[in-house]
């Protein structure tokens, strides 16, 4: 079990392309952090560099109490679990589970104790003598995480695991990988670019985007106080609205505004924080499950309004998408699937104003966040070189 620390990482290929732009960030002992972002931002990249995978074109890289900056992976006291399983067909499943052990040397009967373990954690016991080929998708996976198992490692690397299986496998490997992180107690990096994934396994998630870490904070932290409109949209389904429009003073209070139809007051807080802004452009954040019918406004702490057309409903069972249009933008609210309402219609709705987000429009930073700022590790965190 370790803890691992980068500090100002980088990776640049040839022709100056930067996939990884001064990444710091300390994880903990035991801690199962998710590297997530959409495709390219850096997330897989990081996770190989952290492996040996990739060298590194800058920065240090700690694993446990050392550097790992120019050690091999083989040394690096890790285990990694792939996306496409890397099982070698011609082996059953217990040879596949014992490959690392038996080429590092290690007792017959210590190789036996360590697989009959996992297999047990995992439930393959009844598989061991069979081959992948003769296993489903989340079979094959699982077998995969026993051979990372058997090793020991100090810590898990899982890159994009569970993306080749279907979704309701998807939610039940997910489970297991809950289940098995607090049996294990060991330090997990995983890597996806599935929200609901991040979501559901990171104590912390450590969001990417174009080779820069914008945020790192627990789950409902990301959710409720995303540091800007990047992090904001890319977390939640369906993503926060985003309505432009600008502040604008009315007594001793301060409104955001669109146009005549959509009126938000501002947070004594927020609003004293924003004062000087008045009469400026601003963007609005508001979750889809914080637009309510008109009628339920009134168990609202601070409401805003706004009035909308309905362009599309989506009947989804538990919940309803009403997706709007209102001063020539568009929106999503997430309404009981009760309501009754119909494409076509005009609609008054009802905004939970405390906790929306005022955003920046020109650089995204979010206004009213109050998440205190993640400060990367300084360099007294990192041990010294191996």
């Amino acid at each position: 079990m370790a803890r691992v620390v980068l500090k100002d990482v980088e990776k640049v290929y040839p022709g100056g392309v930067r996939a990884v732009k001064g990444a710091s960030l300390e994880i903990a002992d035991r801690e199962f952090v998710v590297l997530v972002g959409p495709s390219g931002c850096g997330k897989s990249t990081t996770l190989r560099m952290i492996a040996g995978l990739e060298e590194i074109s800058g920065g240090t890289i700690a694993i446990g109490e050392r550097v790992v900056n120019d050690v091999p992976p083989k040394d690096r006291d890790i285990a990694m679990v792939f996306q496409n399983y890397a099982l070698y067909p011609h082996m059953t499943v217990y040879d596949n589970m014992a490959f690392g052990l038996k080429l590092r040397g290690t007792d017959k009967a210590e190789i036996k104790a360590r697989v009959g373990e996992a297999a047990e954690i995992l439930g393959l016991q009844g598989l061991l003598e069979r081959r992948p080929k003769e296993l489903s998708g989340g079979q094959r996976q699982r077998v995969a995480v026993g051979r990372a198992i058997v090793r020991q490692p100090a810590a898990f690397l899982f890159d994009e695991p569970l993306s080749n299986l279907d979704a309701k496998l998807r939610v039940e490997t997910r489970v297991e990988l809950n289940k098995l992180h607090r049996r294990l107690a060991t330090t997990m990096i995983y890597v996806t670019h599935d929200q609901v994934e991040a979501m559901t396994l990171g104590d912390r998630i450590v969001i990417m985007d174009d080779g820069i870490i914008q945020q790192v904070a627990s789950p409902m932290t990301l959710y409720n106080q995303p540091i800007n409109r990047f992090v904001a949209g890319f977390i939640g389904t369906p993503a926060m609205n985003f309505i432009d429009g600008g502040l604008e003073k009315d007594g001793d209070k301060l409104l955001f505004k669109a146009g005549d139809s959509i009126q938000v007051p501002l947070a004594a807080e927020a609003a004293q924080k924003l004062a000087a802004r008045a009469g400026q452009a601003a963007t609005l954040g508001v979750r889809p499950e914080l637009l309510l019918p008109a009628a339920d406004g009134g168990k609202l702490s601070l409401r805003g309004h706004a009035k909308a057309t309905v362009e599309v409903v989506e009947s989804l069972g538990d919940e309803k998408l009403v997706h709007f249009s209102c001063e020539g933008q568009t929106f999503i609210g997430k309404v009981d699937p009760q309501v009754d309402v119909r494409a076509g219609e005009k609609a008054e709705l009802a905004v939970d104003a405390a906790r929306v987000h005022i955003f920046d429009p020109a650089s995204g930073e979010n206004l009213t966040c109050t998440a205190p700022r993640y400060e990367p590790p300084d360099a007294s965190r990192l041990p010294g070189k191996a």
